[in-house]
């Protein structure tokens, strides 16, 4: 993976989602969710940035109220352990997911508060808008001006859409974690994994549960 992608994977895993937006050439409710969390999630920081740049778990919170749901962990994990998914007691996988959540929001977290509102175009939609999932596209400019494009694929379910993947440069990042943490979880055991994934976040964040 080059290390343009690396660095949007870092910062958009969790938190890619500020912008104003183009015009819609198709109107589309999966650009909707992005625009609508992404406009409170940029007031918000806005704000907020003195308070979250000196609380961490302020800042923390703050994923969980605006980021998380918005969300499919639960797909997220089923997809990056596809093979061994179904042998997992509903125990490990909740502490597998939980873990994986946590852990992404102790290592990036803190990139929020870097994130402004012109760092992110969503551009208009030209496919089919009853298509689930779907690609929401856009366009992140990264500190150097480099514009890389990032899709956030996004599920419908009951009415709700929610990202379930962000393919950034083309590299999935589903697929990544999938060929890193697959073969961990096959050589060490679902529980050594998680296990990490908490020993990671432990010192900056205190533990969510996601809900599916």
């Amino acid at each position: 993976m080059s290390a343009i992608a690396d660095r949007v994977f870092a910062g958009i895993a969790l938190l890619g989602l500020a912008v104003p937006a183009l015009a819609l050439a198709e109107h589309f409710p999966g650009n909707d969710m992005v625009e609508s969390t992404a406009a409170e999630l940029a007031a918000t920081i806005e704000k907020r940035h003195a308070e979250l740049e000196t609380d961490h778990q302020a800042l923390y919170a703050l994923v969980d109220q605006l980021l998380l749901p918005r969300f499919d962990m639960w797909a997220g994990g089923r997809n990056i352990l596809p093979e061994q998914w179904e042998s997992l007691t509903p125990d490990q996988r909740e502490r597998f997911v939980n873990g994986f959540y946590n852990y992404l929001v102790a290592s990036y977290g803190d990139l929020l508060l870097y994130f402004k509102p012109s760092t992110l175009r969503v551009l208009p939609y030209t496919g089919d808008p009853t298509q689930s999932p779907a690609h929401v596209h856009t366009i992140i400019t990264m500190n150097d001006r480099t514009e890389v494009k990032v899709d956030f694929v996004v599920f419908e379910h009951g009415g709700e859409w929610r990202v379930i993947d962000i393919v950034a440069e083309g590299v999935s990042y589903v697929r990544t974690y999938r060929s890193q943490f697959s073969v961990d979880v096959d050589t060490d055991g679902i529980d050594s994994v998680s296990t990490w994934f908490e020993q990671q976040a432990a010192q900056r964040t205190t533990p969510a549960k996601t809900s599916h």
